[in-house]
C-alpha cells in the first residue's frame, strides 16, 4: 500500500514538474516576450543546488565531508573528461528547454520533445547494437508523424492558439538529438568507467562540470557581469524555475531507485496533458486540430513502443 502511495505521489509531482518547466519559462518572461535574465544562470543555480544535495548524501554515506571530498577529488583526469561530455550536453539541453518557449507554447513543446523516444531509440540501437522489432519501428514512425502534426508551424497572431514557428522547429530537432546523445552516452558511461563508483560521486562530477559550463556561458553572454549580478532580472517565476529544475533531478533519482524507467516514461508522457491544461487555464491557449491529433498519435506511439515494459509493469503490480 505504501509503495502505491509513494508511486502515485511521485507520478503526480513528476508530471506537474515536467509541465511546469515550460509554464514557468513563459511566466518568467518580460512584457515584450524576451527573457530579462541570463538563461545559463538558471541552470547554473539548479546544478549548484543539486551538487550541494548530492554532496550531503555522499557525506552521509562516507561518514565525513573530508572522505566525501577525497572520493570526488581522487577522480582521474581521464574520468573527469569522460563525464564532461554528457554534462555539457545536459547543460545545453536545459538552456534549449527555456529557449524553446520563445518560439512555441509550452503544450506544443511537451508533445514535440516526446520525439526524443525516436532519437534515443536510434542512438541506442547504433551505440549498443540493440535490435528492435517491427512493432517498435512502427511506433517510432508513428511518433514522428505525431510530432510533425502537433508541431506543424502555425501563426500565433490569430488569437491565442497553440503554435510554433520555423525557428522553434529547428530548436526542437536539435533538442531531441542532444537529449538522446546525452542520455545514451550517460548510460554507457555509468556502465563503463563509472560502474564501480558511488552514484552520488558520479552525479557530483556531472554537477561540478555543469556548474562550470553554465558559469562560462553566463559570463560569455554577460562579460561585464559578476557573481553579484548573477540573479539580475530574476522574478518569482524565475526562482520557481530554478527550484523546479533542481527538484526534477532529485525526483527522477527517486523514481529510478524505487521504481523503474517505465514509471519515468509515464511521468514524461502525462506531462503533455498537464501542460495542455495549464496552457489553456493560465495563458488561454486553445489547441489546434493539428495539436490534438498529434498528441493522440504520440500517445499511441509511446504505448506501442513500450508495450513490453507496460505489460511487465502491470504483471509485477498484479503479483504484488
Amino acid at each position: 500500500m505504501l509503495r502505491w502511495v509513494l508511486g502515485l505521489f511521485l507520478f503526480c509531482l513528476g508530471s506537474a514538474c515536467y509541465a511546469l518547466l515550460g509554464i514557468l519559462s513563459q511566466l518568467s518572461k518580460s512584457p515584450d516576450g524576451s527573457y530579462g535574465y541570463s538563461l545559463p544562470s538558471v541552470v547554473l543555480l539548479a546544478e549548484f543546488t543539486k551538487l550541494c544535495i548530492s554532496l550531503c548524501f555522499l557525506t552521509a554515506e562516507s561518514g565525513s565531508i573530508s572522505q566525501a571530498l577525497k572520493d570526488v577529488l581522487g577522480t582521474s583526469v581521464r574520468t573527469w573528461l569522460a563525464f564532461a561530455f554528457p554534462s555539457a550536453l545536459y547543460s545545453l539541453n536545459n538552456n534549449l528547454d527555456m529557449l524553446n518557449n520563445q518560439h512555441m507554447d509550452p503544450a506544443t513543446e511537451q508533445v514535440l520533445v516526446q520525439a526524443k523516444i525516436l532519437t534515443t531509440g536510434i542512438v541506442w540501437w547504433w551505440v549498443f547494437g540493440r535490435t528492435m522489432g517491427g512493432r517498435k519501428w512502427f511506433a517510432l514512425v508513428l511518433l514522428f508523424l505525431g510530432a510533425v502534426s502537433a508541431g506543424w508551424p502555425s501563426d500565433a497572431t490569430s488569437g491565442k492558439r497553440m503554435h510554433i514557428d520555423s525557428v522553434g522547429v529547428l530548436l526542437v530537432i536539435l533538442y531531441v538529438w542532444v537529449s538522446a546523445s546525452a542520455g545514451v552516452y550517460n548510460e554507457w558511461l555509468y556502465k563503463g568507467i563509472g560502474k564501480d563508483d558511488n552514484i552520488h560521486t558520479c552525479n557530483i562530477r556531472i554537477y561540478v562540470i555543469g556548474c562550470t559550463v553554465n558559469l562560462a556561458a553566463h559570463l560569455w553572454h554577460n562579460p561585464l557581469s559578476s557573481l553579484q549580478t548573477l540573479t539580475e532580472g530574476y522574478n518569482r517565476y524565475c526562482w520557481a524555475l530554478v527550484a523546479t529544475y533542481s527538484l526534477m533531478g532529485l525526483l527522477i533519482a527517486q523514481v529510478m531507485k524505487f521504481f523503474d524507467s517505465i514509471v519515468k516514461l509515464f511521468i514524461s508522457g502525462s506531462s503533455m496533458y498537464v501542460s495542455a491544461v495549464l496552457s489553456w487555464a493560465i495563458f488561454g491557449y486553445t489547441p489546434t486540430w493539428n495539436f490534438l491529433s498529434g498528441m493522440a498519435l504520440v500517445t499511441v506511439a509511446m504505448a506501442l513502443y513500450n508495450y513490453d515494459s507496460i505489460k511487465l509493469f502491470f504483471s509485477k503490480s498484479k503479483d504484488e
